[in-house]
């Protein structure tokens, strides 16, 4: 029999996530909660259940712990354990997390990050159907169909954390016009890939690690405040943010046109005696 899959003999240890999460991963979390000072210290909400953002990850957590007591590998248990603590390094993060508004004596809702709608056409035509091969069968349908989709009906949902003021070291800024940013659309794009092979994954923890290795990672360099792709905008109000700029590269900089130059030579300048067999003699006036 799988080791991967549940059995009669091997049936869930916590029938639901909430189950889960009072039974078993409150009682292991103990840590020390912040009082005044909240940087790099960690906070509670009692009404845990009503903060979206965290709701999701415990209840992916309680579906990579079922997965891993079905799993006979050695290591299951020490990488869920690891797992539990990234998530809980955002959860409980008291400046800037889900629950930066709140105490463990005390519930304030926070909410998730706005956006204005992606104006019609903005990213083209919508893509062409998948097709199908001939004797095979179509390929399921995705759960969004496109990535603006995805970020709107559940990437943003799922995220909330403190937005900078005006002291923006370590701090998250954010743009609802998020559409307008290459650098965000790229990352997003990328995320809904590999949420949509995410969901369709065997490996019960694929949605717990969504978030550890891609969603997180991703996102601490989209918000990041003082110098991410956003540091220009707040919520309410977008400023264009250029790429690095270049200036002209020189004719056979590198080399004649179409020469392969090598790597261990870049950055020590031109040759110029290429430079003048490349570059045609201008005739004499």
């Amino acid at each position: 029999m799988s080791t991967n899959t549940g059995s009669s003999s091997n049936p869930p240890c916590y029938s639901h996530f909430t189950e889960f999460a009072e039974k078993w991963l409150l009682p292991y979390i103990t840590v020390r909660l912040a009082e005044a000072n909240r940087e790099h210290t960690y906070t509670w909400c009692p009404q845990w259940w009503a903060h979206r953002a965290v709701a999701v990850r415990i209840a992916h957590l309680h579906t990579a712990f079922e997965g891993q007591r079905r799993s006979r590998a050695g290591t299951s248990l020490s990488t869920f354990l690891l797992s539990v603590d990234g998530h809980l390094r955002t959860i409980l993060d008291a400046a800037n997390g889900p629950l930066y508004r709140c105490t463990r004596l005390i519930h304030v809702s926070t909410p998730s990050l706005p956006f204005d709608p992606v104006p019609p056409g903005w990213f083209g035509p919508p893509p062409a159907p998948t097709p199908t091969p001939s004797g095979g069968k179509p390929p399921p349908p995705k759960l969004f169909a496109h990535y603006s989709d995805f970020v709107q009906q559940w990437l943003l949902p799922v995220t909330s954390v403190r937005i900078a003021a005006n002291n923006r070291e370590g701090q998250y800024s954010w743009c609802r016009q998020w559409w307008r940013h290459r650098n965000v659309v790229l990352r997003f794009a990328a995320m809904h890939r590999a949420f949509e092979a995410a969901v369709r994954a065997d490996d019960p923890a694929a949605m717990s690690t969504l978030f550890l290795r891609h969603i997180d990672v991703h996102l601490r360099e989209v918000l990041e405040a003082s110098r991410g792709p956003l540091y220009r905008c707040t919520p309410d109000q977008h400023t264009e943010c250029p790429g690095l700029p270049s200036a002209p590269i020189p004719t056979a900089w590198f080399g004649p046109p179409g020469a392969k130059t090598s790597t261990e030579r870049l950055g020590f300048g031109p040759d110029f005696r290429t430079l003048a067999q490349a570059i045609p003699r201008q005739a004499s006036s």
